[in-house]
């Protein structure tokens, strides 16, 4: 098991980078988008450096906004040369993995729908990422839609497709995260934790929603001992360090 930590998309990515590193995390994720963190305004020679002077490794992660099922085909069309932007610069920082978001059209369109829109993007991205030799993970939001049958759906409908999950996230409207690593652990690839109250998405750290993060870890180490990124969103850094701590605690006494 592997824990990280990602970069504020706002802020300076090497500086990002170099707390990430001082703090003997083991991998940054890679959050390219608006409006710091976009390719063109990376130095990705610099990037390099800074990671291999900590023995960083990195996954990446696009934009969680990106219209990938939104029901105008231009915008899908746009999500796709979106993502696509950022594969160059994956690639040439030695990341394997990307993170694309679900993501829903309004309610007037069914499930059905909205499974058919992503999944014509997602072939697109799929497709265009092998040619980066870059490998896609789709991580479920947080909304009613994003239930155990809708997702096994979307990924049987994209060849090539692999798991992110994002443990917060189902956890809510009564999911359960265990479910989602029962039935998705042979292609789970990536792991985001973080806490909240069952009630919506807070990345609140670990121990301070209601969350039953350590029969949760229990769980997930049954199946899985890959990467995890402390999705914690906290001004104090210390929150985020105590989160890292309670994981290795209650991974080892698993």
């Amino acid at each position: 098991m592997k824990i990280g930590f990602l970069n504020h998309p706002r802020k300076d990515i090497i500086e990002e980078i170099e707390w990430i590193g001082k703090k003997g995390f083991d991998f940054v994720d890679l959050f390219i988008e608006e409006d710091m963190a976009v390719p063109e305004k990376i130095d990705t020679a610099k990037v390099k450096k800074t990671l291999r002077k900590y023995s960083l490794d990195a996954v990446g992660h696009t934009a969680w906004y990106l219209p990938t099922g939104s029901p105008v085909k231009s915008l899908r069309h746009a999500a796709v040369s979106e993502a696509n932007r950022t594969f160059p610069l994956f690639s040439k920082l030695g990341v394997k993995y990307v993170t694309i978001h679900s993501k829903w059209p309004p309610g007037m369109f069914s499930a059905k729908e909205g499974i058919s829109f992503q999944a014509e993007s997602l072939k697109a991205i799929v497709k265009s990422a092998r040619q980066h030799n870059l490998n896609i993970m789709l991580e479920p939001g947080d909304s009613p839609r994003d239930s155990l049958k809708n997702i096994a759906e979307l990924l049987g409908n994209v060849p090539g497709l692999y798991f992110h999950l994002d443990i917060g996230h189902a956890s809510l409207q009564k999911r359960k995260p265990e479910q989602f690593i029962k039935k998705f652990h042979k292609i789970l690839r990536h792991v985001h934790l973080h806490d909240n109250h069952g009630k919506y998405d807070e990345h609140l750290p670990l121990g301070k929603g209601n969350l039953k993060i350590k029969k949760i870890i229990k769980t997930l180490k049954k199946y899985y001992d890959g990467t995890i990124t402390i999705e914690v969103f906290s001004k104090n850094k210390k929150r985020v360090l105590q989160s890292r701590n309670k994981l290795r605690k209650h991974w080892n006494n698993s």
